[in-house]
C-alpha cells in the first residue's frame, strides 16, 4: 500500500530527499547547480552550451511559470547539460595536468 509514501523521518532527511531528487533528470540538474553554488557562471554556461540567455536557463532550472506553464528542461536538454559537465571536467583535468607539469617559479 504505502510504497510511494515516505515517512516523516525520510521527509526530514536531506540525504534521502537528495537521493530522490537525483532520480529525475530535471531535479538532478537543479541539485547539481545548487550544490556547485557560484562555481559555475550560469550566464556563461547558458551562452556557451545553449546559445541562450541566463533568463532562459534560469527559468527552466527553477521551474518558473512561463506563459502559464512551468518551464523545465527537456530530456535532450538534460543530456546536453550532462555532456557540458563532461566537457568542463575534461577541461579542468587538462588545466590541472598543465599546472602540475609546469616548472616551479621558486628562484631560491
Amino acid at each position: 500500500m504505502g510504497e510511494n509514501k515516505i515517512t516523516f523521518e525520510q521527509f526530514c532527511d536531506p540525504s534521502f530527499i537528495r537521493a530522490e531528487q537525483m532520480k529525475v533528470k530535471t531535479e538532478a540538474v537543479w541539485v547539481m547547480f545548487l550544490e556547485l553554488g557560484g562555481l559555475i557562471n550560469i550566464s556563461k554556461f547558458a551562452e556557451k552550451y545553449f546559445e541562450r540567455t541566463h533568463g532562459w536557463f534560469s527559468h527552466k532550472l527553477n521551474h518558473n511559470t512561463v506563459n502559464g506553464k512551468p518551464a523545465a528542461f527537456t530530456a535532450e536538454e538534460c543530456d546536453r547539460i550532462a555532456a557540458s559537465m563532461r566537457d568542463l571536467a575534461a577541461r579542468l583535468n587538462d588545466y590541472a595536468a598543465a599546472i602540475e607539469a609546469a616548472a616551479d617559479t621558486d628562484t631560491e
